[in-house]
């Protein structure tokens, strides 16, 4: 029996271990592994709060590239009010993924199987024309093709913090822990503005926080939300041509984008409109950008970039915005300066965005959103460091992720594709840049899956 191993069980991992079980050939064995109990769920669909919602409609997110109402038909059975535009709870979205893989394993091809296995991979390492890896748990698996689907890595300690701070004071990764504030009213510091942020602070007023929010960000940009309803009119889509025939430099695409924003303001249309165009073209884009054009555009352009594309549901965005508004949420602009702790309190000297003053903030806790890892020689993780001290795979040079070929195989420290080792999820980005929602997740996954069938049969 051949085998076939996916390490990590989140979205990708998942999906891609559905998509192979539904036209698997026979006498193949797929083993799961994901180092904890949540299967097909992942950070960001294990949350169980009603206020965080998903940042992308119920139409466009089924697992099936080839069904696009398959998720929207589920959330349908547990509640009919539900529709294409509906922005429903992440918890649900966990219950489809799970339910995705049991129907997968339930009616795949006669021969095939799926094992699930509870476990970290310590070392994983080349075995004839396959992989040899060795699991925490002690077990040993011969494996013919592998396909690495971890996620996110937590997010790098801002200046001025380390996990030497006390816990009760310091949380390093958000959705690691308790973040329960023993004191509703105390002031609470949140390193990042962004999406991440927004879904810790939301988490906090769920449980009743009262006492101030400060979020502070190099540029004090704060999430935005998506339109409760699509535009009528139709959108130009000369945007794109303009853009794949323009010079390759980020200059000439924001000063395209920004011009064509101004031309369809008059008839309805606005930036979320231009961005839905240029989303699937995104990919080709960034490839035409030297790496001094990528460069420029992390170094200047992105911020904007985020808050602009990665939009939240309009419910979660409405409470966010009430509390802004109430004076409990403050966006600070800013560099963090100096960080001290005294009588229990953490002091946090922040020097304001285009200003020389100082402004310090008083809080009895700080939470660290500034974001995922995507950096691979920043990850501390034993498999990582393994793979990558062997030079089994490469990470990119401005620390986006998981270099691979355009197989979705990984390049190795010479910059060949494996014949037996792949990747799919967001670290993706640093081929792709537009790689960390489903929608293009679910493709990736499927053309993945596809392959392996090949290679398997």
């Amino acid at each position: 029996m051949k085998t076939l191993v996916i390490i990590g069980a989140g979205f990708s991992g998942a999906v891609t271990a559905a998509q192979f079980l539904r036209r698997s050939p026979p006498g193949v064995r797929v083993v799961l592994i994901n180092r904890s109990g949540a299967m097909a769920r992942g950070l960001a669909y294990g949350t169980n709060s009603s206020l965080h919602l998903l940042n992308v409609p119920a139409g466009n997110m089924s697992a099936y590239v080839d069904e696009p109402d398959h998720f929207l038909r589920f959330c349908q059975a547990q509640d009919a009010a539900y529709t294409a535009s509906s922005f429903v709870p992440r918890k649900l979205y966990g219950d489809y993924l799970t339910t995705v893989l049991d129907d997968a394993e339930k009616y795949c091809t006669e021969g095939a199987m799926l094992e699930r296995i509870i476990s970290e991979v310590n070392c994983l390492r080349p075995d004839g024309a396959g992989a040899y890896l060795e699991l925490a748990n002690g077990e040993c698996i011969k494996a013919d093709q592998v396909v690495l689907a971890f996620g996110n890595f937590s997010p790098v300690d801002p200046y001025g913090f380390d996990l030497c701070m006390a816990s009760h004071q310091y949380q390093s990764d958000p959705w690691a822990g308790n973040s329960q504030i023993n004191d509703a009213n105390s002031p609470i510091l949140l390193v990042g503005a962004g999406l991440t942020a927004l879904d810790v602070s939301l988490g906090l007023l769920q449980q009743g926080h009262r006492g101030p929010i400060y979020m502070v960000s190099r540029r004090g940009l704060r999430p935005l939300p998506h339109r409760p309803q699509r535009p009528a009119q139709e959108v130009p889509i000369s945007l794109v041509g303009d853009l794949m025939q323009a010079p390759p430099k980020v200059l000439e695409y924001v000063r395209l984008v920004r011009h064509a924003i101004d031309a369809a303001r008059p008839h309805g249309l606005d930036w979320r409109d231009l961005l839905a165009i240029i989303r699937s073209a995104t990919p080709q884009l960034w490839e035409r950008l030297a790496e001094v054009e990528r460069r420029r555009f992390l170094r200047h352009v992105q911020p904007y970039w985020d808050v602009h594309r990665h939009r939240v549901a309009p419910v979660a965005y409405q409470r966010f915005e009430e509390a802004v508004l109430a004076g409990q949420i403050y966006s600070v602009a800013g560099r963090i300066q100096k960080v001290s702790s005294n009588a229990g309190k953490i002091s946090v000297d922040v020097r304001l965005r285009g200003e020389d003053r100082l402004q310090q903030l008083t809080v009895v806790r700080v939470i660290n959103c500034t974001g995922p890892n995507t950096n691979l020689r920043r990850v501390d993780d034993m498999l990582i460091t393994q793979l990558r001290e062997d030079g089994l795979i490469q990470s990119d040079p401005l620390g986006l992720g998981l270099v691979v070929d355009e197989r979705l195989a990984v390049k190795d420290a010479n910059g060949n594709g494996s014949t037996w080792l792949h990747y799919i999820g967001p670290m993706l980005k640093a081929n792709f840049w537009e790689a960390t929602a489903v929608p293009e997740l679910r493709q990736h996954a499927k053309v993945l899956a596809s392959r392996l069938v090949n290679l398997l049969h």
